[in-house]
């Protein structure tokens, strides 16, 4: 972490570039805080239009349409071949309707990607910090929230209550659980190449604060998310021999410091806050049995006997027999048009909704995403294409258990990700020198 970075007399455009990127990638939480929390602005989707359009007009460069930079092209080929065929749906195979919002989602779908082609891959350095930073800051505008909320109390989902009449109670909880998953990922990344005690110490308690935050947030998908990118690294990372390195570089006078700070900020926390320690173990117990709740809807196997039927589980039941029905149906060719049905299972839905060509589009999309997250994952090219790595496994449980094909919620990480995975960058690639390959091609 290079706080050099946040200097704006040198570092001006990329910072600018990695606010406007930042915003679109992670700015459902800011919006809330500013709009429903701080009551600036209408409680309307008309706020959420006006920060998009802010974030793109910090991204517009000096040299548009003037200077691009290659994406990957596998993604962005088969990405921008499912967004035009979802257009197309749009505009003509709908029975739902032409709505403002939807309009306005692929304007900024498309002008997110055409901007993005103009930012420079220099910025990575900076966007990571910008990330993490606007993560964290929104993490503490979450506590704020729900201190001054009255309708919160412990025990509750914790998420920004919005302020728009009819609007869902309670906030949206996922949206506080995602923004804790970002926090905690590009903390991570960035912890261990970074130097300096202090700012080790400032990161490691920050991803201790946002694991948190995504443990009273109670959304299932976010649990299961921290468990795949757990597991992710165990399979393409760990070595047996990171664990001998480690304890022998804890040994070191600046490590041992380091432990030593860690083991006292835990100690002085559990003493003077245990009360939230209790909390968060409460929460896991409610994760627990929202699981159980899960398992019996899905199998109607009661594991205990308070396992009752999930709501949301049932309804991906439901979309599964939907899905089953176009299957053996004349539709299964060209699906039943935009929207046609809400399966809650974003992959299914393509197929359902725009026939077997939707399907292998953003199936293949993400099939690709998963084979250049695992490629980064096992070689850590930079902090921000391995953040971007395993944000997308965070992703993958989404794919099967909430929203839709063409949310912006899925589709301005998925742009960023078609910007910069799998790009190689040669500064912190391992390359060997051109004696080393000469001297091993002679012996």
């Amino acid at each position: 972490m290079n706080w050099s970075l946040l200097n704006i007399a040198t570092n001006f455009n990329n910072l600018r570039y990695s606010i406007g990127i930042a915003m679109m990638f992670n700015g459902f939480p800011l919006i809330f805080f500013i709009r429903d929390t701080l009551g600036i602005g209408p409680a309307s989707s008309v706020f959420t239009a006006i920060f998009f359009a802010l974030a793109l007009c910090l991204m517009v460069p000096m040299h548009l349409f003037k200077r691009l930079y290659k994406p990957n092209v596998i993604l962005f080929n088969l990405g921008l071949g499912f967004l035009l065929l979802t257009l197309y749906y749009f505009f003509f195979i709908n029975k739902q309707g032409k709505s403002v919002a939807d309009i306005g989602n692929y304007v900024f779908i498309f002008g997110f990607l055409i901007l993005l082609m103009h930012v420079p891959n220099d910025v990575k350095d900076t966007l990571i910090m910008i990330l993490f930073l606007m993560s964290l800051f929104t993490n503490i505008t979450l506590v704020y929230s729900i201190l001054n909320d009255p309708n919160w109390t412990p025990g509750m989902r914790a998420a920004v209550s919005f302020a728009n009449e009819g609007a869902q109670p309670g906030g949206n909880p996922h949206i506080t659980a995602r923004n804790g998953i970002i926090c905690m990922l590009s903390g991570m990344v960035m912890l261990g190449r970074t130097p300096g005690i202090l700012t080790k110490l400032f990161l490691f308690f920050s991803v201790l604060f946002s694991l948190g935050v995504i443990v009273i947030a109670l959304a299932k998908s976010s649990y299961l998310a921290v468990g795949i990118m757990i597991l992710a690294y165990f399979i393409l990372q760990f070595k047996i021999s990171n664990v001998f390195s480690a304890i022998g570089s804890a040994f070191k006078m600046k490590n041992m410091a380091f432990i030593v700070l860690i083991i006292l900020g835990i100690r002085y926390f559990l003493i003077r806050y245990g009360n939230v320690l209790d909390m968060l173990l409460g929460y896991w117990d409610a994760f627990e049995n929202r699981i159980l709740d899960v398992i019996f809807t899905s199998t109607g196997v009661r594991i205990t006997e308070t396992a009752d039927t999930d709501a949301s589980a049932m309804g991906r039941v439901g979309g599964f027999g939907e899905f089953t029905e176009t299957l053996f149906s004349w539709d299964v060719f060209l699906g039943r048009g935009y929207k046609s049905d809400y399966l809650d299972i974003p992959l299914l839905e393509s197929w359902v909704s725009h026939g077997v060509f939707g399907f292998v589009f953003f199936a293949g999309f993400n099939f690709f995403l998963f084979v250049y997250a695992v490629r980064e994952v096992r070689r850590y090219t930079n902090p921000l294409t391995t953040f971007l790595a395993y944000f997308f496994f965070s992703l993958m449980v989404l794919l099967f258990t909430g929203g839709r094909p063409y949310d912006i919620a899925f589709w301005f990480p998925y742009l960023v990700m078609i910007r910069f995975l799998g790009i190689k960058y040669l500064d912190n690639i391992p390359r060997r020198s051109a004696t080393t390959q000469l001297t091993t091609v002679t012996s």
